[in-house]
This record gives C-alpha cells, structure tokens and sequence, in this order.
C-alpha cells in the first residue's frame, strides 16, 4: 500500500519552496515598501488605484475618497471615517482589527498556539520568552488574519496601559492560508511586533503583529521610531529580540483606540491572561472562520 505524504511535507520538499526559500525575501519587502512610498507623477496615483480595484478594496468607509491617494502607502495605511466601525463599550475585550478570525485556544501548562489545523507550536517560540509564555498559562489566544482588502490599521483591544514591546527579528515568509498550512512553524519564524497591555483591574493582553511578503514595514504609535524590516534594523540580525519598556512616561490607550499599523495586509495573534477569562464569556468559537471588524466584542 503506497504510503501517502500530508501536503505540507511535499511542498517543503517541492522546488518552488527551496526557489522562494533562496529568494531575499525581506530585501524584496523593503523595495516593495519603498516603491509603495514613493510619490512618482502619474505612476504612484495610478498603482494605488490598479490595487483599489484589484483587491476590490472598500473606499466608501474612507476618509480619503478613491481617487485621493497618493500612493499604494496611503491607500493600505488609510484612516476610515469617523463611525464607520462601532466600539462595543461592554465588551472586556474587542476586536483589534478588521480581517478573519482564523483559529482560537486555550493556553495550557505547557502554552502552545495553533498555526493550522494540527500544527501546534509553543508560545515561547513564538514570544522568544519562556517567561513571558508562562505569565498567560490558564489564558486564551486567537489568530485574525488581515487580506490585502481589508483596514489595515490596529486598535487597542483593551483600556490599558502599554507596558512593554518586543521585536523578534526574522524572514518574511508569505501569511496566506495555504503558507500556513505549509510552512513548518510560520509565524514562530517570521518577523514580528508584540506590544504588551496591562489592563486596569489586572488583565494583560499581548498583541503579536506578524510581518509577511510585501509588508513593507510595521509601525507603532508608542514608539515611533521602531519601524519593521527597515534599514537600519531595531536589532542585529543575531539579536532574537530587543525589549523596550517606558521609563517615565505613561502610554494610556482606550479600548478601540489607533495603536499601530500594517503598511500591508498580514496576521494578529491576540493573547489573553487568565484573569480576563476568568471574568468573561469565552466567545471566540463563536467567530471562527468568519469575517470580524475592529471594534465587535470578542469577549464580554
């Protein structure tokens, strides 16, 4: 009887993956962020408007009207108008972005995260951490995935103070649905962004903003010289995460509030501690597979 082999181990064994393996994926990121920036008569204007169509992106929510963008920069980083999304006040915690809510779970003794479905991977490697994985044993976790249509900007799912941000350097590897069944440990290996929340009463929420093909950088407004696959880089390549933390001043934000953005589409994971479970109703499978805007109660 021939053996059958899962999809994923064929495909890391497949040419195309060793040819994209080779490719210097985040230098291409950096010049596909470069020319998203850039402000080229005629060209920029019409590349913003080819992707609007292209990727059949919502402008009527917009702040900016269709025709009003500069470039592909301005049109993925645009703001929305102002009630477009609804901040559901009751809610303990919210939904920090607009995209798919992919997959959920429980964070047991041992942490761990599903990257797809029967791919478990440890929270420490993905935080770079053990100390920080332990602080959300007994917690819950939940993975939103941002399409290249979608808002691209990310919102406090908390009221809090932030208290910590980490960079973990790495490569860029695409974030789609078929990568992530593919490639063994994605987001564990990818660059990303984790900004740290304390509530007031004792929650801790950490919102892991994962880098991707084309996202030309990452940005966040705490600390607005921290900006991802950038030259120079937060950290040297053999760095496996640099740590900033405030001295004196106070980083406050509201529930629903601006606290970074994607420069392009790519992944949250949202991590919760025990102590807002304990106090919430579990409603992530209420979600899954589905389509969530920022702002919608994620827990109550």
């Amino acid at each position: 009887m021939k053996r059958l082999r899962h999809p994923a181990i064929k495909y890391m064994n497949s040419i195309a993956y060793s040819l994209f393996k080779l490719l210097p994926k985040n230098a291409l990121s950096r010049a596909f962020g470069n020319f998203s920036r850039a402000k080229i008569p005629i060209i920029s204007n019409l590349s913003a408007q080819w992707f609007a169509e292209r990727y059949k992106i919502n402008l009527e929510e917009s702040e900016v009207p269709a025709d009003g963008f500069a470039n592909i920069h301005e049109l993925f980083t645009r703001k929305l108008k102002s009630g477009a999304r609804i901040i559901e006040d009751n809610a303990e915690v919210v939904c920090p972005v607009d995209g798919v809510l992919t997959a959920f779970g429980m964070l047991t003794e041992k942490p761990e995260y599903m990257q797809a479905k029967g791919k478990y991977y440890r929270l420490k490697n993905l935080l770079r951490n053990k100390e920080l994985a332990q602080r959300f044993v007994g917690g819950v976790w939940a993975t939103i995935y941002l399409s290249p249509h979608n808002y691209h900007r990310i919102h406090s799912p908390v009221s809090g103070n932030v208290t910590a941000a980490y960079y973990c350097p790495g490569t860029l590897w695409p974030v789609n649905a078929g990568s992530v069944e593919r490639i063994e440990g994605l987001f564990s290996i990818n660059e990303r962004l984790i900004t740290q929340i304390n509530t007031y009463d004792g929650g801790e929420v950490l919102l892991v903003k994962i880098g991707a093909t084309n996202v030309g950088r990452i940005a966040v407004d705490y600390k607005k010289d921290w900006f991802t696959n950038s030259m120079p880089p937060i950290a040297s390549r053999k760095a496996l995460f640099t740590k900033w933390e405030p001295e004196q001043q106070i980083y406050a934000y509201t529930k629903g509030q601006e606290i970074a953005r994607f420069e392009t589409g790519s992944t949250v994971i949202l991590i919760c501690n025990r102590a807002i479970l304990q106090r919430t109703k579990y409603l992530f499978a209420e979600f899954e597979g589905k389509k969530v805007k920022m702002g919608q109660a994620l827990m109550v």
